[in-house]
């Protein structure tokens, strides 16, 4: 029988998975729905789809494991499975933080102004590239991911968990030297990502003063366009950087509450690293004019209804 502690993080993880799936479900069927009337799926929008699925199903797992965990099922469940939760752990994980990556460079390509000419390059050149820019660095990114962890499951049942069988038990425990080599080899491939995503934030910044020290010296009061673009692109991206970093504590946490085999812990870290797959993608919503003016639609016809139903 859980625990009250256990069950209010059972309860805030669940909570989080619902909403999950529906603001990225939201943001998928928007864009579909588009791409089917105009025939035509413009490149952020493409972006949005890639990412809006590989956090539903980043968020389907994260919870997911919760439940196990939380039931102690991954004492009876058998090698297989858990290297199937290991493997597609890794997959959504890693598409949703490069597909967030290439969406923050897209912004800083986009809207920022540079003369650099392999700035010029990419930027003429994004629309037709978008396909090998999402698929092409993660298919090396997995690559080298899988054939690491392929490595450790020559020497473990599964590079995470050992099982240890008795006569009427069995007992699970935590492989901490493959454990911690494999977390700190995941990390440092996550930073690669981040580390050009805050490239592309930095040199935004760099626009933006740039931009308006220019208006300033020709002497231009009225509104631009231009720097409430370069803002809004800041937003976008300050927000996936800050939500990114949260998502690694809750990660960092999550690999304590291993160590530590405490259930509450755990709990707590998949509910903060359910955050950043939440939160960055209703910020995007509101940030995004399209995808705001459905959601407002959406939401007024909803009053409507309930308005007619209280008459």
């Amino acid at each position: 029988m859980p625990n009250s502690g256990e069950t209010i993080s059972i309860v805030l993880v669940t909570g989080e998975f619902l909403l999950g799936i529906l603001v990225n479900g939201f943001i998928a069927m928007v864009n579909s729905t588009d791409w089917v009337r105009s025939k035509k799926l413009l490149t952020s929008d493409i972006i949005l789809v890639s990412l809006a699925i590989s956090r539903i199903g980043l968020v389907s797992i994260i919870t997911w494991k919760s439940y196990l965990v939380m039931n102690d099922i991954y004492v009876f469940i058998f090698d297989g499975v858990l290297r199937t939760i290991d493997i597609f752990l890794v997959l959504t994980h890693s598409s949703s933080i490069w597909f967030g990556t290439v969406l923050s460079i897209f912004y800083f390509l986009k809207i920022a102004k540079f003369s650099n000419p392999f700035f010029l390059w990419m930027k003429w050149r994004i629309d037709r590239m978008i396909y090998m820019l999402l698929g092409g660095p993660l298919i090396v990114y997995l690559f080298i991911l899988f054939s690491v962890m392929k490595t450790m499951y020559c020497y473990s049942s599964s590079f995470l968990f050992s099982n240890k069988k008795g006569n009427d038990s069995q007992e699970f425990q935590v492989n901490e030297p493959l454990f911690i080599i494999f977390q700190l080899f995941f990390g440092f491939l996550s930073f690669i990502p981040f580390t050009l995503t805050l490239f592309s934030f930095s040199l935004l910044i760099l626009s933006l003063w740039r931009h308006t020290r220019q208006m300033q010296l020709n002497a231009t009061g009225s509104r631009d366009p231009k720097i409430e673009a370069h803002v809004r692109a800041m937003k976008a991206v300050s927000s996936f950087i800050l939500l990114f970093l949260l998502y690694y504590i809750g990660l960092c946490f999550n690999y304590g509450s291993y160590l530590t085999n405490s259930k509450v812990f755990f709990l707590l870290s998949m509910s903060v690293m359910l955050l950043y797959p939440l939160g960055h993608s209703l910020i995007l919503i509101l940030w995004n004019s399209k995808l705001k003016k459905v959601a407002l639609r959406v939401w007024w016809k909803m009053r409507c209804y309930q308005k007619g139903n209280h008459l």
